[in-house]
């Protein structure tokens, strides 16, 4: 049981197991059935393991050997339609190609998504495919130590050290910001999804702040909790309204949050856009579908899963090198954003 790893070449279970300080018997139940062992051992064995570039023989093997012909995919969760559309490209193309695919989720914070990563590793999967930046250091030192390609998709990372596709976060946020602006919006707020190890959410934060800086513009940001739901963008707007009622717009990082800022205008009885702009992000499929149907960024996370999931065949099949490439958003202008109210268009 030999790992194929660059600096862990011939390294073996007994290696592990004598780094960790624990038995052979151990070091194979955190690989393989990590529910049996608690907690602090399982991250000495995980650690001695990542820092050996040691994988099981599931994976060792095959890649030795034989060919998986398996992918694995890093999402942050499944019952987000962006994450769906995205995760059905890559599958898709997967199949077409005699491939098979795992998914994993990994949660929004991708500075800890390490053991989900090598639980993918040791099930066979020869590449693998993360949602968003790699933020996780003992993943980065895996990937440095073992062949396995990895590609970083959604978010096109200029600079990082592994490449990616996707589209430009803080690029498409200005081209929201900048629609408000011109559309004679002064006061304009911002809901956000949870920024740790959340690259997606961080550079759109970023980008906002820094063009209502630009303009001598105020920042108001509300920023949701883990898991967000279309309830916490409706919560979010009532913390807005009460604490910045001179709020004339609102972007919100995703249509979801979108989603939840229209059904409590309604509620509230606040016109849009007649009394409230509203901005999203993604153009999920029931965007243009709502009461009010929304202005947003077309972000084509399907045909970004289908480039990746080719890209990281390509390079498997006949070892061409994985890079970095950009997709647009298209900015879509539909029916929730107008131009900003008098003073005194809004309701009391």
């Amino acid at each position: 049981m030999k790992s194929k790893g660059q600096g862990g070449r011939g390294t073996t279970v007994h290696d592990v197991a004598k780094l960790a300080n624990v038995s052979i018997a151990t070091v194979s139940r955190v690989l393989n059935k990590p529910d049996t062992v608690n907690k602090e051992m399982s991250e000495r064995v995980l650690q001695a393991a990542a820092q050996l570039g040691y994988t099981t023989n599931s994976a060792g093997k095959a890649l030795r050997l034989a060919r998986t012909r398996t992918i694995g995919t890093l999402l942050p969760r499944l019952d987000d339609p962006i994450f769906s559309e995205l995760a059905h490209g890559i599958q898709e193309t997967l199949f077409a190609q005699d491939y098979a695919g795992f998914l994993q989720t990994s949660g929004y914070d991708n500075t800890k998504i390490f053991d989900a990563a090598l639980r993918l590793f040791n099930r066979g999967a020869e590449g693998l495919l993360v949602f968003g930046r790699v933020e996780d250091d003992r993943l980065l030192e895996f990937i440095a130590k073992n062949p396995i390609p990895v590609l970083q998709v959604y978010s096109y990372l200029e600079g990082h050290p592994l490449p990616s596709v996707g589209i430009d976060n803080a690029r498409c946020t200005r081209k929201v910001a900048e629609l408000m602006l011109q559309f004679g919006h002064t006061h304009v707020a911002l809901i956000s999804g949870p920024t740790r190890g959340n690259d997606r959410q961080q550079s759109r934060l970023d980008a906002y702040e820094k063009i209502m800086r630009d303009h001598g513009l105020e920042t108001v940001v509300q920023i949701v909790q883990p898991g967000y739901t279309i309830n916490d963008g409706g919560m979010a707007f009532r913390r807005i309204m009460e604490q910045n009622p001179k709020v004339t717009s609102v972007m919100c990082n995703t249509d979801l949050l979108a989603c939840g800022v229209l059904s409590e205008c309604r509620k509230l009885g606040i016109e849009v856009p007649k009394q409230l702009s509203v901005s999203g992000f993604e153009d999920v499929s029931f965007a243009p579908l709502l009461y009010q149907p929304l202005t947003t960024l077309s972000v084509p996370a399907g045909d970004i899963g289908r480039h990746a999931a080719r890209a990281m065949i390509a390079n498997l099949e006949h070892g061409e090198s994985l890079t970095s490439m950009q997709f647009e958003a298209s900015l879509i202008l539909r029916d929730s954003v107008a131009a900003a109210p008098k003073a005194s268009g809004r309701a009391a």
